[in-house]
């Protein structure tokens, strides 16, 4: 009798809904982490003062042709968007949280790059309609969605020429601060997020034969002085107390180092490409 095999989309779909659960108590009972103006603005100076690298590793892998149409599924603050509306390319984002389409249109703008057409809600809730057809739909970094298989056959269905995806194929370096000290702080473990190698599996089961290939590279979160460092870890962690903040502020010292930049933490990151083209897939 053959065993029964991994259903990895429900395995995704329970992962996703702890996580999300956990992350409400980092939250401050706002509906979502990026809703909060202070932790956009921290999340876009480091993307422009330390992720080029990461931004110009994507754009060339991807390929994408001047003059194809573009559909940026959590689009950010136009990481993605803004260079390939530069590129001449039509681009449509999805972005659920405002400070962040506020964010990609100042950068648009500082750039002179076209106009983007932005929708304002989760993948999950745009409609085919609303999505319409593109040459390409990317997604970097932006899979914390349930129901990821409707959402993959979605992507899919919207694509014309290919599907391109960038996720965590291990949790971030950043996360091992929420690993270490949540147990301490709240008496359970931290939940992360699935991983890639759970995509590609789900892909597979939906008879998607995708492409993946992993970047491995030297990464730093960097602060500019003690304050930001110890207010976005109480943030994350939720550490309210006194107590609770001091215990941060002890792992913090013991790992953060002082540079002229600021306070860093040099970590390693392993992300995962997958991709597949429309005209491959039989």
């Amino acid at each position: 009798m053959s065993a029964e095999k991994p259903d990895y989309a429900r395995f995704w779909d329970e992962q996703i809904l702890r996580v999300s659960e956990q992350k409400q108590k980092v939250c401050n009972n706002e509906k979502n982490f990026w809703d909060n103006p202070a932790n956009v603005d921290r999340y876009v100076r480091r993307l422009h003062d330390g992720d080029r690298g990461r931004i110009e590793y994507q754009l060339s892998v991807m390929n994408i042709p001047a003059g194809s149409s573009v559909l940026d599924i959590g689009a950010g603050p136009g990481t993605l968007a803004v260079p390939l509306a530069l590129s001449g390319c039509p681009v449509t984002v999805v972005e659920p949280s405002g400070h962040m389409l506020t964010a990609m249109e100042k950068y648009r703008a500082l750039t002179g790059a076209p106009l983007i057409r932005e929708i304002q809600k989760g993948w999950e809730e745009v409609t085919p309609e609303e999505a319409g057809t593109q040459d390409y739909v990317i997604a970097s970094l932006s899979l914390m969605m349930g129901n990821i298989q409707d959402c993959l056959l979605k992507m899919d269905a919207a694509a014309k020429r290919a599907v391109h995806i960038f996720w965590f194929l291990v949790p971030p370096s950043f996360s091992r601060g929420n690993s270490d000290l949540w147990p301490v702080l709240h008496g359970e473990p931290y939940y992360y997020e699935p991983t890639a190698d759970t995509l590609w599996n789900i892909l597979f089961q939906l008879g998607i034969h995708a492409n993946l290939t992993v970047e491995t590279k030297k990464t730093s979160q960097v602060y500019r002085n003690q304050d930001e460092l110890k207010e976005d870890y109480y943030t994350r962690l939720h550490a309210e107390s006194d107590e609770q903040k001091e215990i941060v502020n002890r792992y913090l010292t013991e790992r953060f180092v002082r540079t002229d930049k600021g306070y860093l933490a040099p970590g390693k990151s392993r992300t995962a490409h997958i991709w597949w083209e429309k005209e491959s897939r039989d």
